[in-house]
């Protein structure tokens, strides 16, 4: 049946889509954590960075988070807050496919702004990556 073979088309593209965001999220997170120029003192900035990729608003896939060695707490607040601000910030994407990466410790942008590395250069790396990817997959 015609329907159900364009269904199951769909199924796999959108599953190709959700694998080549998950990866660059992943990417991203990496670049972020192990380029930040920053000095995490407490390991809550770098803790704070993850991903998150949603469908027409709708979590599918999350990653990094995760708590480091440093501090006292071992980065476990940032945790905490980077979970928090993803799961804040998806309301904002109601549509579509949509790959989030967040720092999210209060004053990661306030770094940013002293001309630190926290999300820039995996910013530019998902920029230079989803194109290439998504054009990869339409091919």
């Amino acid at each position: 049946d015609i329907e159900r073979m364009l269904q199951e088309k769909i199924a796999k593209y959108e599953e190709k889509i959700v694998r080549i965001l998950r990866n660059v999220g992943e990417k991203c997170i990496n670049e972020a954590r192990e380029y930040g120029s920053y000095q995490d003192r407490t390991g809550n900035l770098r803790s704070s960075i993850g991903y998150i990729v949603l469908k027409d608003g709708k979590p599918i896939e999350k990653g990094g988070f995760t708590p480091t060695e440093r501090g006292a707490e071992g980065g476990k607040s940032g945790q905490k807050e980077g979970e928090a601000f993803i799961n804040k910030v998806t309301s904002q994407y109601p549509k579509g496919f949509v790959l989030v990466v967040v720092a999210g410790m209060k004053y990661a942008s306030y770094v940013e702004a002293h001309n630190y590395n926290v999300l820039t250069s995996a910013e530019l790396l998902a920029e230079r990556e989803v194109p290439k990817l998504l054009k990869a997959l339409s091919q």
